[in-house]
C-alpha cells in the first residue's frame, strides 16, 4: 500500500495475486514431489518462508525506482500490476505447497485417520493462525518497524523446523546445522533491524532525503527534504508540503467571502500546512479541524513554519482526530462553512465523502446560509472524456442535494454548494474581502474577478451537465471511485480506459442475462449422463470455489458497508476479519468431528443456508443505507454476527467437500479443494472490489451470489448422488 497506489484496485489485486499463486501452489506443486519426502520439504518450506520475507520487503520498496514512478506519483498500471503479481509469487507458491505438504505429513505419521478429517483439522489450525496473526499484528505489531517483525516471522519458522526435525525418525544433520546458522545470523538482522527499515524505505522516495518514517495504526507516516522543503507522505501518498500558500488561498476564501459572517467552520483534513491560517484571517469564533490519525500531528509540527505551527496552538482551533463522517453521524452542531480538504475519491473509504447521502449529512449540518465545499484534480484547458465523466458524477450527485452550486474551473475545479442563492457576481466577494481587511498575495480583486468571470465557467458547466448518462455516486454504489480509476487509467493506456468505460455502462439485467445463459450451458454438461457417472466428483472444487468466492465477496461488503456506517475505526476492521476467521475456524473443526455422518444432501442445505443469509443480509443492507440508523452496540454486534455466520457456513463445508472429491482419489489431489477455495476468493477479491461493487453497487453483488449458490443447489439437486 505504500509503495504502490494504496486504493482498493491495488488492494484487490494483491488479495488476488496473493491467493491466486496459493492456490497455483497447492493445486500444482505437490506433483513434484513424492510422498516420502514430504519432511524434508516442509522443513524446506520454513526455511525458505523465513529467508523470503526479507527480500520481499527489499523488493518492494525498490519497486518504485524498478518501474519509474516518483515519490507520490501514481505508478504505471500495466508496470505497477505486474511487478506487484510477480514478486509475491515465490512466497505465496511456497505458502500453497506447505499446507499441502503439512497436511500429508500429518497423514503419513496418523495413517488411520482419513485425509478428509486431516485437512479440515489443517483448515482449522490454520484459520485460527489467521485469527492471532492478524489480532496481533493489528494491534501490536503495526508500529515495529517491517524487518523487525519479519525477524520474528523467521524465527517462528525456524524454530517449527526445529520441532519437526526433534519429532521426526530421522536426524536431518544437515538441516539442523542450517537452521543453527540461520537463527545466529537472524538475532544480527533483528539487531539492525531500524538500519535496514530506514535504508530500504528511503528506496521509496528516490532523489529525496528521508528524514523520518513511523507506522501508525492508520497507515505510514514519511518526511522527506528536498532542498528547504519537507514533504509529508501518508502511506506513500504525498499529502503536501510543510507550507502550501497559493492552493490554501483558493481553497479557503472563496467559501468564507461567499458567506456573509463565517463565524464557525469545520474543515475535514488538510489543515496541517497553512489552510487554518486562511481561516483565521477571517475571524471566525470558532474552526473544528478534523484529522484522523492522532499521531500526524504530532509527527509533523517539528517541520512546519513557525507561523503554520503557531496557528495550529491557537485557541479558537480546535482538533479532533476522528472520521469526519463519523463525526458528523455522532454531532448535532451546525457550521457556516464545512471544507472538505480530501484527494479524489481514489479509494472507495475516500469515496465515502462524496456520494449523495454524505452530501444529505451536510447539508443537515450547515445553517441556512451555509456553504460546502471541496475541490477535485482538474485541466485548466482540456478535459478529457474521462476526467469529465469523472467530474460530471460528482457534478449530478452534489445537484441532487443542494440547488445552488458554483463551479471555478482550474487546475483543480473547485465545487461551491448551499442552499441559499450564490452567483458569479464578483463585487459582493470583493467587498468582503475589504471590509475584513484580509492581506492576501494571490487571491486579490483582480484574481476575484478573473475566476468568477473566465469563459471555462460556462463550458465546462454544459460539458458536465450533457453527460446525462452519467450515474448519481451513492453510498450503495460507489461509481465516481471507479471513474476515477478509469481517469487514473487514462494517463497511461487509453485503450484500457474505454474498455473500463464501457463495462461501467453495462446494465445489471444484462449482465444477469449472461451469467444466466452460462450457468445453464454448465448444468446442460453437468446433466449430461456421461459427466453424471464418470466426473460427478470434478463439480466439487467447483462448489468450494463458489463458497470461497461469496465469502470474500461478503467479507468486502461488510468491511465497506462498516466504513460507511461507522467511519474508517480501524481496531473494529481488524476485530470483522478477525471474527470471520474465527468463523471459519470453528466450522471446519465441528464439521471434522462429524465427517462421516454427512451425505451430497448436507452440501445442498449448506447452500441453501447461504442463500437465506444471503437474502437477510439484503435487507439487512437496504434497511442500513435506506435509513441510516444512529451508530449504536446493537447494530456493531449485527456486523460481527453476519461476519461470524458466512464465515462458520463456508468453513464447516471445506472438510465435507473434501471427505467427497477425495474418495477413491489419489493422494496428490489432496490439496485441489484448498486451491479452489483460493482461486474462488482471489477472484472475488478483485472483482467485487475493482468492478462489480463500484459498477452494480452492493444490492446487485449480493443477488449475484444468491444466483451463484442458486446454481449449486440445482445441481445437487438434479445430481443422480443426491441421495447418497
Amino acid at each position: 500500500m505504500i509503495s504502490f497506489y494504496g486504493n482498493e484496485f491495488f488492494i484487490g489485486w494483491i488479495l488476488f495475486s496473493w491467493m491466486f499463486w496459493t492456490g497455483i501452489g497447492s493445486f500444482y506443486l505437490v506433483k513434484l514431489f513424492k510422498n516420502k519426502h514430504s519432511l524434508k520439504l516442509l522443513l524446506g518450506c520454513h526455511i525458505f518462508i523465513a529467508l523470503f520475507l526479507f527480500l520481499e520487503i527489499y523488493l518492494i520498496r525498490l519497486s518504485r525506482t524498478l518501474i519509474g514512478a516518483y515519490p507520490g506519483e501514481i505508478p504505471n498500471l500495466v508496470p505497477a500490476l505486474f511487478y506487484a503479481f510477480l514478486i509475491i509469487a515465490p512466497l505465496c507458491l511456497v505458502y500453497g505447497l506447505q499446507f499441502v505438504i503439512a497436511s500429508l505429513a500429518w497423514k503419513t505419521y496418523q495413517n488411520r485417520i482419513s485425509s478428509s478429517f486431516i485437512l479440515g483439522k489443517s483448515y482449522f489450525y490454520e484459520t485460527l493462525g489467521f485469527v492471532v496473526g492478524g489480532l496481533v499484528f493489528s494491534y501490536f505489531l503495526t508500529f515495529v518497524n517491517e524487518f523487525k517483525i519479519v525477524s520474528i516471522l523467521a524465527y517462528l519458522n525456524l524454530i517449527s523446523a526445529w520441532l519437526v526435525i526433534n519429532l521426526a525418525e530421522k536426524r536431518f544433520t544437515r538441516f539442523k546445522i542450517i537452521l543453527i546458522i540461520l537463527l545466529v545470523a537472524f538475532i544480527s538482522i533483528f539487531l539492525y533491524s531500524n538500519h535496514l527499515n530506514i535504508w530500504t524505505r528511503g528506496l521509496n522516495f528516490p532523489k529525496q532525503t528521508l528524514v523520518e518514517s513511523k507506522n501508525t495504526l492508520y497507515g505510514n507516516i514519511s518526511i522527506t527534504k528536498t532542498n528547504n522543503q519537507y514533504n509529508f507522505y501518508e502511506s506513500g501518498l504525498l499529502i503536501g508540503p510543510n507550507k502550501e500558500k497559493v492552493f490554501n488561498e483558493y481553497l479557503i476564501h472563496f467559501p468564507l467571502l461567499y458567506h456573509p459572517k463565517p463565524k464557525k467552520v469545520l474543515l475535514i483534513g488538510g489543515g496541517f500546512n497553512g489552510a487554518l491560517s486562511e481561516i483565521l484571517k477571517h475571524q471566525p469564533a470558532k474552526i473544528y479541524y478534523l484529522e484522523i490519525d492522532p499521531k500526524f500531528i504530532k509527527t509533523i509540527k517539528n517541520y512546519l513554519t513557525p507561523e503554520v505551527y503557531e496557528d495550529l496552538e491557537n485557541n479558537k482551533i480546535k482538533i479532533f482526530y476522528i472520521d469526519g463522517r463519523h463525526f458528523l453521524k455522532i454531532n448535532q452542531e451546525k457550521f457556516d462553512i464545512i471544507i472538505i480538504n480530501l484527494p479524489n475519491p481514489s479509494t472507495a473509504l475516500l469515496n465515502r465523502f462524496y456520494t449523495k447521502e454524505f452530501f444529505n449529512i451536510t447539508k443537515n449540518h450547515l445553517d441556512s446560509q451555509g456553504i460546502l465545499a471541496f475541490h477535485l484534480s482538474s485541466s485548466p484547458n482540456y478535459l478529457s472524456p474521462e476526467l469529465k465523466t469523472f467530474q460530471s458524477s460528482l457534478y449530478k450527485t452534489i445537484k441532487e442535494v443542494f440547488p445552488s452550486l458554483i463551479i471555478l474551473p482550474e487546475d483543480n475545479i473547485f465545487f461551491l454548494a448551499s442552499q441559499t442563492t450564490l452567483d458569479y457576481n464578483p463585487q459582493i466577494l470583493i467587498q468582503r474581502l475589504k471590509n475584513r481587511n484580509i492581506k492576501t498575495d494571490f487571491v486579490t480583486e483582480n484574481y476575484i474577478k478573473y475566476r468568477l468571470t473566465n469563459d471555462r465557467i460556462p463550458k465546462v458547466i454544459n460539458g458536465l451537465k450533457l453527460n446525462e448518462e452519467i450515474k448519481v455516486n451513492l453510498d450503495q454504489l460507489p461509481i465516481s471511485y471507479y471513474y476515477n480509476l478509469i481517469y487514473w487509467v487514462s494517463y497511461f493506456h487509453k485503450n484500457l480506459a474505454n474498455f473500463l468505460n464501457s463495462v461501467s455502462k453495462i446494465e445489471f439485467k444484462w449482465f444477469i442475462m449472461l451469467t444466466s445463459l452460462i450457468f445453464l450451458a454448465v448444468l446442460t454438461l453437468f446433466l449430461n449422463k456421461k459427466f453424471r457417472n464418470k466426473k460427478f466428483q470434478d463439480i466439487f472444487p467447483l462448489i468450494m470455489a463458489i463458497s470461497g468466492f461469496t465469502l470474500m465477496a461478503t467479507e468486502i461488503i461488510i468491511i465497506y458497508s462498516f466504513q460507511i456506517f461507522y467511519g474508517y475505526l480501524y481496531y473494529r476492521i481488524a476485530l470483522i476479519i478477525s471474527i470471520l476467521m474465527a468463523g471459519m475456524s470453528i466450522g471446519s473443526w465441528v464439521a471434522s468431528n462429524k465427517l462421516e455422518k454427512f451425505k451430497i444432501k448436507s452440501l445442498a442445505m449448506i447452500h441453501f443456508l447461504i442463500i437465506l443469509f444471503s437474502l437477510s443480509f439484503l435487507l439487512g443492507s437496504w434497511l442500513l443505507f435506506e435509513y441510516s440508523p444512529r451508530p449504536s452496540l446493537i447494530i456493531e454486534l449485527i456486523f460481527l454476527t453476519l461476519t461470524g455466520s458466512i464465515g462458520a457456513i463456508v468453513g464447516f463445508e471445506f472438510p465435507i467437500l473434501n471427505k467427497f472429491y477425495l474418495k477413491n482419489k489419489p493422494l496428490k489431489k489432496t490439496g485441489v479443494v484448498y486451491g479452489a477455495d483460493l482461486l474462488g476468493s482471489c477472484l472475488a477479491a478483485f472483482l467485487v472490489s475493482v468492478f462489480l461493487l463500484p459498477v452494480f453497487g452492493i444490492f446487485q453483488v449480493i443477488f449475484i451470489l444468491i444466483l451463484l449458490n442458486l446454481f449449486v443447489l440445482i445441481s445437487l439437486f438434479l445430481s443422480r448422488n443426491f441421495s447418497l
